[in-house]
């Protein structure tokens, strides 16, 4: 094989004195360290764990899920329950309170006779004040003379007509 060429000044060295170079068609691949044993096992008990763990987390979201959904179920039936029960409550609720509006003029018309009759027993009662007031005068007058009497007679006939009106 042939040197290759250089541009020094000096001769050429003698092929002892230099490295040679390598064989071009002889290529040496570089040495790659082995893979062991543990190394792999290792992987694997990696990859099974990391699916072990997925399918954990899976199992605990479904568990979670049924747990709540059975939740969820109960109380949907509970609110279907009380609403039921809440449209009834109203309607009868709505049907006494018509009631009540329609009653409401004989509610009036008895607190109306209530107030009359209690006005009618405090005239009544002021009418009596006036002539036993006057019976009291008259009785006075008669004890202190005869000539007053015909007078009084009329102020209580007056009296008594004005307090029955």
């Amino acid at each position: 094989m042939a040197r290759p060429f250089t541009y020094s000044s000096t001769p050429a060295a003698a092929p002892s004195e230099a490295k040679p170079l390598p064989e071009p068609d002889v290529v040496e691949e570089p040495k790659r360290p082995g893979t062991s044993g543990t190394e792999a096992a290792l992987k694997i008990t990696r990859r099974r764990a990391s699916q072990k763990l997925r399918q954990a987390e899976r199992a605990e979201r479904l568990y979670r899920a049924k747990k709540r959904s059975a939740a969820t179920r109960a109380n949907y039936a509970d609110a279907k329950d009380h609403l039921r029960q809440a449209k009834e409550h109203f309607k009868l609720g709505f049907k006494l309170l018509v009631a009540v509006v329609k009653g409401v003029p004989y509610v009036l018309r008895e607190k109306h006779e209530v107030k009359r009759l209690k006005k009618e027993e405090e005239k009544r009662k002021k009418v009596m004040e006036m002539k036993q007031r006057l019976d009291e005068k008259l009785a006075g007058a008669e004890g202190n003379g005869d000539e007053d009497q015909p007078e009084s007679e009329e102020r209580v006939g007056a009296g008594a007509a004005k307090g029955s009106r």
